[in-house]
């Protein structure tokens, strides 16, 4: 006989309105002990109500039930008694405060204290954390302050918080999007983290947008819809990456070959580099011409990264850069010269760099075009208005509101919006730096076929990322980089298997 072994975590039936609107229907997930189960879906789904119905930040509308261990611990679940119920959260920022100690991080809302005085008893706490350390198989000093760890030693301060007190491979731990806030190179042993945690039992609920993340750590996937659970617990085993996109978008949501379904024409004019260095790129020289895409990509330490901010101006450099055979003079603290001149730079961190987020989202799509468009004793608001309903409809942005303050729009609206503010007028060059980090499968596309468009319509676009499929997708031609240097140049037609086996290959020094 067959022992059939109690969920660790099981949601049944949870639904939660909102003015009368209902954003999460009858939503059903079930973890069992020691396994790592994925939770997809496009911005806008219900990934994250449904993680704060778990949490207790949302109280779900009646008929809903969440059980751990077979228990029902009731909604809405009481945040103060989390840990006792057997539910952990990392969230996106980790949630870590740089200032505090290791210790003081880790034992946040669960000091030891010295019986009726209530101070904290540091050696307790310390000893607690060296214990949850232990575990991971991580040596950080307690008194370390968390401000001068390295990015993998800041992961591991932030499951140690989450394992803390709990018994070995019980529970829930629930990464909510943690992977966006580790770069690259310390994602193999974030992943580690997580094997380890459900090898011993735990069961890890893994949040994410990265579909190829999802098949490389998950064992299964429950697929979020429009508010509605449409496939729970497929084994990952039996999917791909295509596969679990047409889930998320309800039909096949592979990228499309924009380079051929979206054919530009070289015209004159472009963007000029000559011997542009700084950061960790040096000696780039080219000529990207308007009605083209030219992509700069290679591996974690090639120096690619540093070329967006740099040939944008926003970081200093050497050098000379033209824009239509006209040099631009680049002072050391100012990209102004640059948008002057025509150029628009996509940030990788829209967050900080790219929107005011705290703005509504017609602030920040007219902002830099009032000298333009306004008046000096008037700015205007019927064309604020007007362009900024055409970004909303052009660009798909949901909720379509146009006096929304940006922080309220999902990550993939957001940078729909900040596509939108650069494009409203067609810019002499277009520059993405890393454009799809952290949106869905949906926004994904429409970023990718927005950049293609600007190269059609006239500029001179460059695409800055690792992201192997966005490169085949848009771009006419790709510079391979390593050491600080372009090593490498592929042309269409190539698929991204090329691009990535050419990378993979300079990397390992098979290619000269």
């Amino acid at each position: 006989m067959t022992m059939v072994s109690t969920p660790r975590l099981e949601v049944k039936n949870l639904s939660v309105t909102f003015t009368g609107v209902t954003v999460l229907k009858n939503a059903h997930l079930k973890l069992m002990p020691g396994e790592i189960h994925a939770l997809v879906g496009q911005n806008g789904s219900g990934k994250s109500t449904l993680i704060k119905l778990i949490s207790g930040v949302y109280k779900a509308d009646s008929g809903g039930e969440v059980y751990v261990d077979g228990k029902r611990i009731g909604t809405p679940v009481h945040t103060a008694s989390l840990h006792e119920q057997g539910l952990a959260f990392v969230h996106q920022d980790l949630g870590l405060v740089p200032d505090l100690t290791v210790r003081e991080n880790v034992r946040v809302g669960r000091h030891a204290t010295f019986g009726f005085t209530g101070m904290i008893n540091k050696k307790k706490d310390a000893r607690a954390t060296r214990e949850a350390f232990d575990f991971l198989g991580v040596d950080i000093k307690p008194e370390t302050k968390v401000a001068d760890l390295v990015p993998s030693e800041r992961v591991a301060v932030a499951i140690a918080r989450a394992l803390q007190e709990r018994n070995l491979g019980s529970g829930v731990i629930v990464f909510d999007e943690s992977s966006r806030a580790i770069p690259p190179d310390a994602l193999e042993e974030f992943y580690g983290h997580i094997r380890l945690l459900a090898s011993q039992g735990t069961s890890v609920l893994f949040v994410s947008h990265n579909l190829r993340e999802v098949l490389k750590i998950a064992d299964r996937v429950t697929v979020l819809r429009n508010g509605s659970v449409v496939e729970m617990g497929a084994p990952t085993s039996d999917l791909d990456e295509a596969g679990i996109t047409r889930l998320v978008l309800g039909k096949d949501g592979e990228l499309g070959d924009y380079v051929r379904s979206m054919p530009s024409e070289i015209r004159e004019g472009g963007f000029t580099l000559t011997n542009v260095a700084g950061g960790r790129a040096f000696g780039l020289s080219n000529t990207i011409r308007r009605g083209e895409v030219v992509g700069y990509t290679g591996n974690v330490d090639s120096g690619f990264s540093s070329v967006g901010p740099l040939i944008a101006g926003v970081h200093p450099g050497g050098g000379e850069i033209y824009v239509d055979s006209k040099k631009i003079k680049r002072p050391k603290h100012s990209s102004l010269p640059m948008v002057r001149a025509g150029v628009a730079f996509i940030p990788q961190d829209r967050h900080y760099l790219g929107l005011a987020t705290e703005l509504t989202v017609q602030e920040n799509v007219t902002l830099p075009h009032l000298r333009t468009k306004g008046k000096p004793w008037w700015t205007g608001l019927a064309w604020q208005r007007r362009e900024t309903e055409t970004v909303l409809a052009k660009y798909e942005v949901t909720p379509p509101d146009r006096k929304a303050a940006v922080s309220t729009f999902s990550g993939g609206n957001q940078q729909k919006v900040l596509m939108g503010k650069w494009l409203l007028e067609q810019p002499a060059v277009l520059i993405l730096d890393d454009p799809t980090q952290a949106v869905d499968v949906g926004a994904r596309s429409a970023v990718l076929r927005a950049a293609r468009q600007a190269a059609v319509d006239g500029s001179a676009v460059v695409l800055c990322s690792a992201e192997v499929d966005d490169l085949a997708a848009i771009c006419d031609r790709i510079h391979i980089m390593e050491g600080g240097i372009v090593v490498r140049t592929l042309q269409q037609p190539m698929t991204a298997d090329d691009i990535l086996a050419a990378t993979y290959d300079i990397a390992k020094g098979s290619i000269t």
